[in-house]
């Protein structure tokens, strides 16, 4: 197993409708998605460079707002890779999550207690 790239780093937020708004007009950041529905968004600057995801916080994570950043390692078969990880001692948090037609991901836990997830991007971004 090989990790493709860093894919993004998120946050938990409070409120991801004032969160877009702070991260875009006070801190700068250009929004390149909002999907409300799901509590989304994925920021970045103006010239390029890796995302922030901003997330709502929900009764299904157990992150909440200010507790951390999640980084994102991208891998081509996140079933294979959770499967290997698993193998070798990685915690897993929850199940696999999927967003139908973009992402499926995997919380883990490392064994400081930091959360990161697998993702397998589930179409190219246009």
């Amino acid at each position: 197993m090989q990790i493709k790239e860093i894919g993004l780093s998120w946050i938990v937020v409070k409120n991801i409708k004032e969160a877009v708004r702070y991260y875009t007009e006070i801190v700068g950041l250009k929004l390149l998605e909002f999907n409300e529905q799901y509590g989304w968004a994925e920021l970045q600057g103006h010239c390029g460079g890796p995302y922030l995801g901003l997330a709502q916080e929900n009764s299904k994570e157990k992150i909440k707002a200010g507790q951390n950043a999640v980084i994102t390692l991208s891998v081509e078969d996140l079933d294979k890779a959770k499967s290997e990880m698993v193998k070798k001692g990685v915690v897993c948090e929850g199940g696999i999550l999927e967003v139908p037609g973009h992402v499926k991901m995997q919380t883990m836990i490392d064994r400081d207690g930091n959360h990161f997830q697998i993702c397998q991007i589930l179409h190219e971004q246009s």
